[in-house]
């Protein structure tokens, strides 16, 4: 299933159930042969026009015209999917964080990130809006009928309607470890999930409900949702697929909470998270908590001659604790991974070939640093390539290397 139809399902399941709704009676109401073939453009306009209507209003935001709509077929929105990949990490760029993320063992060898986005484009794709274009697509026979169509309506307009006021275009590289990248991600998914939320409860509740309410029990529900193995997709890229929807949506649903709809307005603009430990945490997006910069001196002078860097990026909270998952545990890598307080990497390419990866975080304490440098020890223990950890006080310096040798000095070198 497609990450947001995941969300879809089971925001919708949650909600019909508290508001007394049977999520299959609108479905029947339909002809079969309509369902089989799928909605004309006509059809799909005109709903698209009614929906809009509870998506304004469950958004306190008006469109400024709505988008254009196409009915696509699952080929069609399985290119648009990997065109918007290409051109938001390019293929040189793809590369390189296949060979970063096997590195760190969270993805399996010689993994093509395009065949894995392919695949996830592949399953069932109800509909999608891509930022810029201010057109709005339905996939034909996408694996979804009736009344969860209209809900995967509801959260694509609500990605167009928030384009049109803020852009929602992400800064920069919207690929894997690229922490602001996830963390703006996080904050239009979110916001566009409860309004999905919300327009179920007003279009189906009769004004007899408390949305806030039945939101409450919807965002307990997604905090343990996940994409089945079945999939066939990496557990890392399930859980990063998933993330921005239910984080995101707790991230959003606590700033609309304090400040109503105009506060979450404000965080589209300057105030936007700029990173994954302020959507886990959202007290320290409060407090204005920000990445520290953390420096890698010395990497060059400890590498053979002829030594390029292929790339410089950071690894954020959320990519922190997925790294130490498989060693420690969910509950301790998370816990292990709490104290971040910034991070960066740099993948360097030797004469041979071989690639050396230095990443160097800060953390909050002392204490914070010296837990996760015991969990990321028995993280590189189940890697297959050598590597070393350095616990410098409030900092600590993880490097992989084609020889123990190497990454233990690179290690001391940079974690002095």
């Amino acid at each position: 299933m497609n990450p947001v139809l995941a969300v879809v399902a089971v925001a919708l399941a949650v909600v019909l159930g508290a508001i007394g709704v049977l999520a299959g009676e609108e479905e029947e109401s339909e002809p079969a042969a309509e369902r089989r073939s799928g909605p004309s453009i006509e059809e799909v306009t005109r709903r698209v026009r009614e929906i809009s209507r509870g998506v304004e209003r469950a958004r306190e935001l008006e469109f400024e015209e709505l988008p254009r709509v196409r009915v696509v077929s699952p080929a069609d929105a399985r290119r648009a999917g990997l065109a918007e990949l290409d051109r938001s990490v390019p293929v040189r760029l793809q590369r390189v964080e296949e060979r970063l993320l096997t590195m760190l063992g969270l993805l399996p060898p010689d993994t093509r990130l395009r065949e894995v986005v392919g695949k996830a484009l592949t399953s069932e794709v109800a509909g999608y809006y891509i930022p810029r274009s201010d057109t709005l697509a339905l996939v034909r026979g996408g694996g979804v009928e009736g009344f969860l169509a209209e809900v995967a309506l509801a959260h694509e307009l609500g990605h167009a309607l928030e384009d049109q006021h803020f852009g929602i275009e992400a800064h920069g590289s919207s690929g894997f470890l690229r922490d602001r990248a996830v963390a703006e991600s996080a904050l239009h998914e979110g916001s566009a999930t409860l309004v999905m939320v919300d327009y179920v409860v007003v279009s189906q509740g009769g004004g007899l409900v408390d949305p806030k309410e039945i939101r409450g029990r919807v965002l307990e529900q997604l905090e343990g949702i996940a994409l089945p193995e079945s999939s066939g997709l990496p557990r890392y890229v399930r859980e990063s697929l998933v993330f921005p929807y239910a984080a995101g949506a707790r991230f959003v649903d606590g700033i609309q909470r304090e400040g109503g709809w105009a506060e979450v307005d404000r965080v589209f603009g300057d105030d936007a998270p700029v990173s994954t430990e302020q959507i886990m945490h959202p007290h320290k997006y409060e407090r204005n908590e920000r990445p520290v910069r953390v420096s890698l001196r010395g990497v060059r002078e400890e590498l053979p001659a002829g030594a390029r860097r292929q790339a410089r990026g950071d690894v954020g909270e959320f990519d922190t604790a997925q790294f130490l998952y498989e060693a420690n545990g969910r509950d301790a890598a998370e816990e292990a991974a709490a104290g971040w307080g910034g991070s960066t990497f740099e993948l360097w390419r030797l004469p041979d070939g071989e690639d050396v990866l230095v990443i160097g975080w800060a953390w909050d304490s002392p204490a914070d640093a010296a837990e996760f440098a015991r969990a990321a020890g028995r993280s590189v223990g189940r890697l297959p390539g050598p590597g070393a950890v350095n616990d410098g006080n409030e900092g600590v310096t993880l490097v992989l290397a084609p020889h123990s040798g190497l990454a233990r000095r690179v290690a001391q070198r940079v974690g002095r």
